[in-house]
C-alpha cells in the first residue's frame, strides 16, 4: 500500500508545484508568500505518502523544479525567445547542486511531519470499510 501512495503523491505535487513556480517565477512575492504555498504542498504530499512522507516530499520537490523551469522557459520564449532558461525561483531557491541541499532537507522535515498526520489521518488497508 505505501509505494502507490508514494508514487501518486509525487505525482500530483510535482504537477501542481511546477505550476506554482513556472506562474510565479517573473513575479516580485514576498519570500513568506511565495514559500509558504510549497512548504503546504510538501506537507500535503507527506500526507498522501504517509510513513513514505520523507521520500515523497523531497522527490516532489526535485521533480517540480525540472517541470516548473520548463513550463517557465517555454512560458517566457513565447514572449521573448531571446531569454535565457530559467533556472531560480526566487531569491533563494535554484537549480543547482548546492543551492537545493537546504530546500530539499526543509522538504523531508515538511514530508515526516506530513506523514506523521497522514498515518494518523488515512485509514489503512486493514482498516477500509467493509474490509475483513
Amino acid at each position: 500500500m505505501a509505494l502507490p501512495r508514494l508514487v501518486m503523491s509525487v505525482v500530483a505535487c510535482t504537477v501542481g508545484l511546477a505550476f506554482w513556480w513556472a506562474l510565479t517565477e517573473p513575479l516580485e512575492l514576498p519570500l513568506p508568500a511565495l514559500y509558504a504555498v510549497p512548504a503546504l504542498v510538501l506537507l500535503g504530499s507527506g500526507v498522501i505518502a504517509g510513513r513514505m512522507g520523507i521520500l515523497a516530499a523531497p522527490i516532489s520537490l526535485l521533480f517540480s523544479l525540472f517541470l516548473g523551469s520548463l513550463i517557465a522557459t517555454w512560458l517566457h520564449h513565447a514572449f521573448t525567445p531571446e531569454m535565457a532558461p530559467v533556472s531560480r525561483f526566487g531569491a533563494q531557491l535554484a537549480i543547482e547542486p548546492v543551492a537545493l541541499v537546504g530546500p530539499l532537507l526543509a522538504a523531508a522535515v515538511c514530508g515526516v511531519l506530513g506523514g506523521l498526520l497522514g498515518e494518523r489521518m488515512l485509514p489503512t488497508r486493514a482498516e477500509w470499510p467493509g474490509r475483513r
